[in-house]
């Protein structure tokens, strides 16, 4: 199974008195969770960024389960996080959509809330970048992602083409010589902060090198 998914929350735009509101966080989180966050987590987090936390992660997982399913629908009460675990820069832990597991790692700093999922705890194939820019209209975070990427290929790929598409379904795809490549991309902003993120596994890797030979 492979895809990509990705969410940041910048925290200068949150509404901290209403994201503490039962009638709020209750669409967010569930009472597993929030009974996990009081036995667990509360001494570690603010419950704000806690909930914040959780949007991030379930909203990772939907974009990463809806390239297998396009007619999903985000529903965070269907996601469930049930592990989390923090190390000295991230959080780790574990989200689950039904039988479906997924794996997410997440940094959280004094601007953002920053999360990405895979279907393996191991990331170390998974990219990502996080980026400030001066805007923060749809079209100017939508342009600045894209070259944000382009330039992070250009590094690892020098002299290719490079062209960053749209699926029909919506997410984005990458592509080389207007050949759509299985390299899976999720792009993600709020307000001033954009990131991508993309999984480029060995196999991922020998198809690419394959389609250069090719063309």
């Amino acid at each position: 199974m492979t895809s990509a998914g990705n969410d940041i929350v910048a925290l200068k735009a949150i509404h901290i008195a209403r994201t503490k509101q039962p009638n709020f966080y209750s669409r967010i989180i569930t009472n597993a969770e929030q009974e996990l966050y009081y036995a667990e987590l509360q001494d570690q987090l603010p419950f704000e960024l806690f909930v914040w936390l959780a949007w991030s992660i379930k909203e990772s997982a939907f974009k990463y389960l809806k390239r297998f399913d396009p007619d999903l629908i985000f529903s965070p009460s269907k996601l469930q996080v049930s592990e989390f675990k923090r190390t000295a820069e991230q959080w780790n832990g574990v989200v689950q959509s039904g039988n479906q597991m997924l794996y997410f790692q997440s940094i959280i700093s004094s601007d953002f809330i920053f999360s990405m999922v895979n279907d393996t705890a191991d990331f170390s194939e998974t990219y990502r970048d996080i980026k400030q820019i001066e805007s923060t209209e749809p079209v100017a975070q939508s342009a600045a992602v894209r070259e944000f990427l382009l330039e992070r290929l250009d590094q690892l790929f020098p002299g290719n083409d490079w062209q960053i598409g749209k699926n029909p379904h919506g997410w984005p795809v990458i592509a080389n010589e207007e050949v759509e490549l299985p390299i899976p991309v999720s792009f993600t902003h709020h307000d001033h902060f954009v990131a991508y993120s993309f999984k480029l596994t060995d196999s991922l890797w020998k198809a690419h090198q394959h389609h250069a030979e090719v063309l």
